[in-house]
């Protein structure tokens, strides 16, 4: 039993709150909580902790329902997560976290200011669909090593414009597909050794709290003010991963 502590009252305080952001949006959840949870934690606890209750917080979205018949680009990228977050997990001991923020930030942030300045528009659709092996290989690796999947994911699905509900469905069906080899990768290499497991589990009510919370809160955005907080949020985490990055 883990006994509770005020540690572990910020702890799922924090779980709470970015569960809410990914019910309203989709994604948010690792890519708010994993900085926040590592200055408490640890990277080597916060990531595979976190995992568990970012699946379930999954399957509740997907659930809900509310996507299309899926594309070849989004059944190409799945795949290519798959082989990515294998990848990523087996490098996380090895690769170098601060320069994974950065990078991850950098092009976040610039996908941003090309969409807030409409050079967006000037990609042709079929260019980005095929880009789909690229994206979904890039962003497997780097959440495989890290447990951030979402910047990229995020950026490419907003590229290919899909309504709200599609949006989210798709993320979390990318989400769902990379957690799963990611804490299969978890479990093979050992990280839920010790408080790790129960305290991921733990975690699973205050998950399940906020992410219920939050797609309350999505019924009720508009598309336009859910595609500006979208990309408000992508922001905001680019330049949080920017300064993790370099101020570690």
């Amino acid at each position: 039993m883990i006994p509770w502590t005020p540690q572990l009252l910020l702890v799922s305080l924090i779980v709470a709150g970015a569960a809410m952001l990914k019910g309203v949006t989709g994604f948010g959840f690792p890519l708010v909580a994993v900085p926040l949870l590592s200055t408490i934690l640890g990277p080597r606890v916060a990531i595979p902790m976190l995992a568990i209750p970012t699946m379930l917080s999954n399957v509740i979205v997907v659930r809900r329902g509310g996507g299309s018949r899926p594309t070849v680009p989004l059944v190409v990228i799945l795949a290519g997560l798959g082989v990515g977050t294998v990848a990523g997990a087996l490098l996380i001991k090895t690769l170098d976290q601060r320069l994974l923020s950065v990078l991850v930030g950098a092009v976040s942030l610039l996908y941003v200011a090309a969409t807030a300045f409409r050079l967006t528009t000037l990609i042709p659709r079929r260019a980005g669909e095929r880009a789909a092996p690229v994206i979904g290989l890039v962003a497997g690796v780097i959440g495989g090593a890290t447990g951030i999947f979402a910047p990229f994911l995020a950026s490419y699905l907003h590229l290919l414009g899909l309504a709200k509900r599609e949006f989210v469905f798709w993320i979390t069906m990318m989400f769902f597909v990379s957690n799963i080899v990611q804490i299969t990768s978890y479990l093979h290499l050992g990280l839920y050794a010790g408080a790790v497991w129960g305290l991921s589990l733990v975690q699973c009510v205050p998950m399940a709290v906020g992410t219920w919370s939050g797609l309350l809160v999505q019924d009720r955005l508009s598309p336009q003010m859910f595609n500006r907080v979208v990309l408000g949020i992508v922001f905001l985490s680019s330049l949080n991963l920017l300064a993790h990055g370099f101020m570690r």
